[in-house]
Protein backbone atom coordinates (compact mmCIF):
# COMPACT_ATOMS: atom_id res chain seq x y z
CA UNK A 1 0.00 0.00 0.00
CA UNK A 2 2.41 2.49 0.53
CA UNK A 3 5.06 1.58 -2.13
CA UNK A 4 1.67 2.20 -4.66
CA UNK A 5 1.17 5.74 -2.51
CA UNK A 6 4.63 6.67 -3.08
CA UNK A 7 4.95 5.09 -6.82
CA UNK A 8 1.83 7.66 -7.50
CA UNK A 9 2.97 9.93 -6.11
CA UNK A 10 6.40 9.99 -7.86
CA UNK A 11 4.52 9.41 -11.38
CA UNK A 12 2.18 12.88 -10.68
CA UNK A 13 5.93 14.32 -9.73
CA UNK A 14 6.75 13.28 -13.08
CA UNK A 15 4.17 13.90 -15.11
CA UNK A 16 4.84 17.92 -13.19
CA UNK A 17 7.99 18.10 -14.11
CA UNK A 18 7.32 16.93 -18.02
CA UNK A 19 6.20 19.85 -20.34
CA UNK A 20 3.23 20.40 -20.94
CA UNK A 21 3.10 19.95 -25.43
CA UNK A 22 0.71 22.58 -25.74
CA UNK A 23 2.95 25.02 -24.02
CA UNK A 24 5.84 23.86 -26.04
CA UNK A 25 3.91 24.90 -28.90
CA UNK A 26 2.83 27.82 -27.55
CA UNK A 27 6.49 29.07 -27.23
CA UNK A 28 7.36 28.03 -30.84
CA UNK A 29 4.34 29.60 -31.93
CA UNK A 30 5.67 32.70 -29.81
CA UNK A 31 9.45 32.52 -31.28
CA UNK A 32 7.95 32.83 -34.99
CA UNK A 33 5.33 35.71 -33.91
CA UNK A 34 8.95 37.28 -32.61
CA UNK A 35 10.96 36.48 -35.75
CA UNK A 36 8.00 37.64 -37.76
CA UNK A 37 8.37 40.96 -36.29
CA UNK A 38 12.02 41.26 -36.73
CA UNK A 39 11.25 40.68 -40.49
CA UNK A 40 8.63 43.07 -40.76
CA UNK A 41 10.71 45.77 -38.66
CA UNK A 42 13.97 44.81 -41.15
CA UNK A 43 11.93 45.05 -44.51
CA UNK A 44 10.28 48.30 -43.24
CA UNK A 45 6.98 47.11 -43.87
CA UNK A 46 4.46 48.90 -42.06
CA UNK A 47 1.78 46.29 -43.09
CA UNK A 48 3.49 43.24 -41.58
CA UNK A 49 4.22 45.06 -38.90
CA UNK A 50 0.39 46.34 -38.45
CA UNK A 51 -0.78 42.64 -39.28
CA UNK A 52 1.66 41.30 -35.68
CA UNK A 53 -0.10 43.60 -33.73
CA UNK A 54 -3.61 43.68 -31.45
CA UNK A 55 -5.06 46.59 -32.53
CA UNK A 56 -7.01 48.36 -29.74
CA UNK A 57 -6.23 51.17 -27.07
CA UNK A 58 -4.68 49.00 -24.70
CA UNK A 59 -1.50 48.50 -26.78
CA UNK A 60 1.72 50.31 -25.79
CA UNK A 61 4.84 51.25 -27.11
CA UNK A 62 8.07 52.29 -26.12
CA UNK A 63 10.98 53.17 -28.66
CA UNK A 64 14.60 53.65 -27.49
CA UNK A 65 13.88 57.64 -28.46
CA UNK A 66 10.44 57.69 -26.34
CA UNK A 67 9.94 59.98 -23.96
CA UNK A 68 6.62 58.54 -22.50
CA UNK A 69 4.67 55.23 -23.05
CA UNK A 70 2.01 55.57 -26.29
CA UNK A 71 -0.86 53.83 -25.57
CA UNK A 72 -3.61 52.64 -28.31
CA UNK A 73 -3.13 51.55 -31.55
CA UNK A 74 -3.38 54.79 -33.42
CA UNK A 75 -0.76 56.02 -31.23
CA UNK A 76 2.00 52.87 -31.47
CA UNK A 77 1.33 52.76 -35.50
CA UNK A 78 2.02 56.06 -35.65
CA UNK A 79 5.20 55.59 -33.89
CA UNK A 80 6.36 52.62 -36.17
CA UNK A 81 5.37 55.10 -39.06
CA UNK A 82 8.27 57.58 -37.70
CA UNK A 83 9.98 54.79 -36.88
CA UNK A 84 10.62 53.55 -40.26
CA UNK A 85 10.93 56.87 -41.99
CA UNK A 86 14.56 57.05 -39.84
CA UNK A 87 15.71 54.91 -41.91
CA UNK A 88 16.47 53.61 -45.73
CA UNK A 89 17.88 50.22 -44.09
CA UNK A 90 17.84 48.25 -41.35
CA UNK A 91 18.10 44.91 -40.07
CA UNK A 92 16.73 43.82 -36.29
CA UNK A 93 17.50 40.36 -34.77
CA UNK A 94 17.07 39.29 -31.64
CA UNK A 95 19.78 36.86 -30.81
CA UNK A 96 19.21 34.38 -27.88
CA UNK A 97 15.75 35.39 -26.97
CA UNK A 98 14.01 33.77 -23.77
CA UNK A 99 10.25 32.87 -24.02
CA UNK A 100 8.30 32.66 -21.41
CA UNK A 101 4.64 31.39 -21.52
CA UNK A 102 1.31 32.07 -19.84
CA UNK A 103 -2.15 31.34 -20.26
CA UNK A 104 -2.84 33.43 -23.66
CA UNK A 105 0.10 35.33 -22.72
CA UNK A 106 3.53 35.21 -23.48
CA UNK A 107 6.93 37.45 -23.72
CA UNK A 108 10.14 37.74 -25.09
CA UNK A 109 12.99 39.68 -23.53
CA UNK A 110 16.34 39.85 -25.00
CA UNK A 111 18.69 41.73 -26.94
CA UNK A 112 18.17 43.41 -30.31
CA UNK A 113 20.99 44.26 -32.43
CA UNK A 114 19.97 47.01 -34.38
CA UNK A 115 22.32 47.60 -38.17
CA UNK A 116 20.79 50.74 -40.42
CA UNK A 117 21.10 53.00 -42.41
CA UNK A 118 19.95 56.85 -42.60
CA UNK A 119 18.21 58.88 -45.33
CA UNK A 120 21.41 61.39 -44.97
CA UNK A 121 23.51 58.15 -45.43
CA UNK A 122 24.86 58.03 -41.71
CA UNK A 123 25.25 54.14 -40.44
CA UNK A 124 23.61 53.28 -37.00
CA UNK A 125 24.16 50.67 -34.78
CA UNK A 126 23.01 49.93 -31.20
CA UNK A 127 22.07 47.26 -28.86
CA UNK A 128 18.68 47.56 -27.64
CA UNK A 129 17.14 45.32 -24.14
CA UNK A 130 14.11 44.39 -25.36
CA UNK A 131 10.57 43.09 -24.46
CA UNK A 132 7.48 41.93 -26.65
CA UNK A 133 4.98 41.16 -25.19
CA UNK A 134 1.90 38.96 -27.03
CA UNK A 135 -1.34 37.84 -25.98
CA UNK A 136 -3.34 34.86 -28.10
CA UNK A 137 -6.29 36.14 -29.47
CA UNK A 138 -8.48 33.90 -31.57
CA UNK A 139 -5.90 30.91 -32.02
CA UNK A 140 -2.89 33.39 -32.89
CA UNK A 141 0.06 35.20 -31.02
CA UNK A 142 -0.80 39.40 -31.46
CA UNK A 143 2.19 41.72 -30.15
CA UNK A 144 0.35 44.33 -27.23
CA UNK A 145 3.29 45.64 -25.89
CA UNK A 146 7.06 46.36 -27.39
CA UNK A 147 9.94 48.54 -25.26
CA UNK A 148 13.37 48.84 -26.65
CA UNK A 149 15.85 51.16 -24.71
CA UNK A 150 19.42 51.74 -26.37
CA UNK A 151 22.10 49.54 -24.04
CA UNK A 152 24.12 51.62 -22.16
CA UNK A 153 27.87 51.77 -23.64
Amino acid sequence: MINAAIGASLLILLLAIIRNPAQADDKSDVLAANKAFERAFSNLDINAIEALWARDENVTILHPISKAPLIGWEGVRKSWEGALSRYTEISVTMNEPHVSVGPGMAWVVGVEKVQGRRPSGEIVEFAALTTNVFEKRDGRWLMVHHHGSRMPQ
